[in-house]
């Protein structure tokens, strides 16, 4: 799969709401999308669950106070470094702050890894962060198609089967299976932009 660079572009609408006070559903919605997201990013360094959670509730609680302030601008870098970037930061906090840690076998080691690792520039957060939001903007645009539609766009799209032989399983002509993967392509972009407002996403 490769990430192209130029599509989609920025989408804003989810962030501007989440920055009104009074969108409560909004920030519930933000907290689902990201929660999970910056939760396994701190287990890859090894955080348990319980610290995970809590570096998590402190990127909330920054991210929170920031918004009134943030400014979308796609030139000074993307939405996905500017959270990669504050996660980055909680989690080099919480290893300075946690004494427990410096006595742990290959605790240092860990520590002058993560340091020299900043969430704009971490590969691994930036694919952490495409495929998460692919994953959900799937599950979401999920039950806008039929059965039918879904595997022609699975067979061809996420399978990647020539569309003759997607026409042929589903008894159906090659004209079709393209209308339908084109349809759930759509859905699929357009979802990821509502999620991830200037995400890179893969293209073929």
């Amino acid at each position: 799969m490769n990430y192209g660079s130029d599509w989609p572009s920025t989408h804003i609408t989810l962030l501007n709401r989440v920055r009104v006070p009074t969108d409560s559903e909004a920030w519930r919605e933000f907290v689902k999308i990201y929660g999970p997201l910056i939760y396994n990013y701190c287990r890859k360094f090894r955080l348990n669950d319980c610290d995970s959670e809590d570096v998590c509730q402190e990127v909330f609680r920054q991210i929170s106070t920031s918004l009134n302030s943030f400014e979308y601008n796609q030139k000074l870098g993307r939405f996905r470094s500017w959270l990669g970037t504050v996660t980055y930061h909680e989690i080099c906090h919480f290893f300075k702050k946690n004494q427990r840690f410096k006595n742990q076998s290959g605790a240092n080691g860990l520590q002058e890894f993560i340091y020299e690792q900043p969430g704009e520039i971490d590969a691994m957060w930036s694919d952490d962060f495409c495929s998460h939001i692919y994953t959900i903007a799937l599950e979401n645009i999920r039950p806008d198609f039929d059965e039918k539609t879904w595997r022609a766009f699975e067979l061809t799209w996420i399978k990647d089967q020539p569309p003759k032989v997607a026409a042929s399983e589903l008894s159906t002509d090659i004209t079709w299976i393209y209308k339908a993967k084109f349809l759930v392509q759509k859905k699929l972009k357009e979802e990821i932009q509502r999620l991830s407002f200037d995400s890179v996403v893969f293209q073929r």
